[in-house]
């Protein structure tokens, strides 16, 4: 069995991931340690203080560990995983997002390109192109970790989730935008 946990930075997908393994008795793999670990990136963004991988090495590598292993795997990057039985869509509402990000002090880019992609569903769109009717989103806002699993264990999916619906959203993201333009000549 291979399970996705996947959304943007600050939604909960290492706790989540970590206590589905657990409690389903899978193993666990992060796929941001093995990356780093196993060197399948091209260079290090200084700005955005993150790694730019190797997607064609990472698939590689996957491929590997997927076809001897019953895991539970956590990513941002659901798209790189060939199969899956179930992947789940962790999203979190984005003014909590933004507060979470914004408290583990990464730098104003970071945290307004991660919020963007949250209020956009950039990972859950990606997820469904990738794995059509086996995504189930939940929103994690204001959920302990077990609620979150339990909803999870008992396929109570939430999506898909729009955050553009409210307009407070709308006006965020424009917020959002003029800090990533700002970055502009740095990108």
């Amino acid at each position: 069995m291979i399970i996705i946990v996947t959304g943007t930075p600050g939604v909960g997908k290492t706790v989540v991931s970590k206590k589905l393994s657990e409690t389903l008795n899978l193993n666990y793999l992060s796929l941001s340690q093995f990356v780093i670990e196993n060197k399948l990136y091209t260079e290090y963004d200084e700005l955005r203080q993150s790694y730019i991988i190797d997607e064609d090495k990472v698939k590689e590598e996957l491929e590997k560990i997927i076809s001897t292993n019953h895991l539970v795997i956590e990513t941002i990057y659901p798209s790189l995983i060939s199969t899956a039985d179930l992947v789940v869509v962790l999203r979190k509402n984005p003014f909590s997002l933004y507060n979470e990000l914004k408290g583990r002090g990464w730098a104003d880019i970071k945290v307004a390109e991660n919020v963007e992609a949250e209020i956009l569903g950039v990972i859950s769109q990606e997820a469904r192109e990738a794995f059509k009717d086996k995504v189930c989103e939940v929103d994690t806002t204001e959920m302990s970790i077990e609620q979150i699993v339990n909803k999870i264990l008992n396929k109570q999916c939430d999506g898909p989730i729009e955050w553009l619906v409210d307009t407070k959203v709308q006006r965020f993201l424009e917020e959002l935008d003029k800090i990533i333009s700002s970055y502009e000549n740095d990108i």
